[in-house]
């Protein structure tokens, strides 16, 4: 018996064993599917996460309203303390995300924005008071001249 018989019979008799199988080679070779197990615990956390992260955006948000809203000359419409609580609370939040993520990164933004803009309004609250002191001076002027001329 040769090589190519041999070869040959082998070929019939896979054609045989296949049609009396009835089980095609497409329906075996894509039936694999990976299994993967659902932890509910991880898919809690993952919510977890993503609501956090809608809290810190709307807070952020909120944060940005007041940054962009008012103009110089409305600071005295915001409060030093309500901005500077705002800072505090973006702080915590710092705190509490990953330095090299774009989270984080946004936190600081608003922190540094929040920062400027507290800045500038102790700055003109200093320069109002400078105003009150320097009228106050006037005033302590014009009122030893007025003495004097009452002499």
């Amino acid at each position: 018996m040769s090589f190519w018989n041999f070869l040959g019979d082998f070929a019939i008799f896979n054609m045989i064993c296949n049609l009396f199988s009835r089980k095609s080679k497409s329906s075996t070779i894509g039936t694999y599917q990976p299994h993967y197990i659902i932890n509910s615990q991880y898919e809690a956390r993952i919510q977890e996460l993503e609501d956090e992260i809608k809290e810190s955006e709307k807070r952020i948000a909120e944060c940005q309203k007041i940054i962009d809203n008012s103009q110089p000359a409305d600071l005295k419409d915001y409060d030093i303390y309500e901005l500077q609580d705002c800072i505090d609370e973006l702080e915590d939040q710092l705190d509490n995300c990953d330095v090299g993520s774009n989270r984080y990164d946004r936190i600081q933004d608003g922190m540094d924005r929040l920062q400027d803009r507290l800045d500038d309004m102790e700055e003109l609250d200093d320069i109002m008071d400078d105003f009150d002191d320097l009228d106050s001076f006037r005033d302590d002027i014009y009122d030893a001249d007025s003495y004097r001329d009452d002499w």
